[in-house]
């Protein structure tokens, strides 16, 4: 009764919509998050600035708004949301410039591995 409440609220960003599907699905099967999905970093800034997050996962490459677009904009607007990017440059992490790293809380690698996903997120909401 009313535990709604205390279910932690995830920004997830992709292009590709069936991801964003799967993972709301996935996520929210736990019962702990409510999972909001977009399809682009503008859209991603419009609920960002709407809603209140706990925390935002993003795509790093994607069409318009990129990764780092997405973090400059999110971090600007509320300095303290933890923000993760989803990437499949994971295994050339160079791809991706240490001053941006420092700034994220975490990367995951595509193809998701949906219980890497979940530490990761665990780790940062507790």
């Amino acid at each position: 009764m009313g535990s709604n409440n205390n279910k932690k609220k995830i920004l997830f960003i992709d292009d590709e919509v069936d991801l964003c599907k799967l993972v709301k699905v996935n996520l929210e099967s736990l019962g702990e998050y409510e999972v909001t999905t977009v399809s682009s970093g503008e859209e991603g800034i419009k609920k960002a600035k709407e809603l209140d997050f706990d925390l935002v996962i993003t795509d790093f490459k994607m069409p318009g708004m990129d990764g780092e677009a997405v973090l400059d904009a999110l971090k600007a607007m509320k300095p303290h949301l933890p923000v993760v990017f989803f990437s499949i440059y994971h295994d050339d992490i160079s791809t991706i410039d240490t001053s941006v790293r420092n700034r994220v809380n975490g990367i995951v690698s595509k193809p998701i591995d949906h219980k890497h996903l979940y530490e990761v997120i665990k780790d940062i909401l507790g």
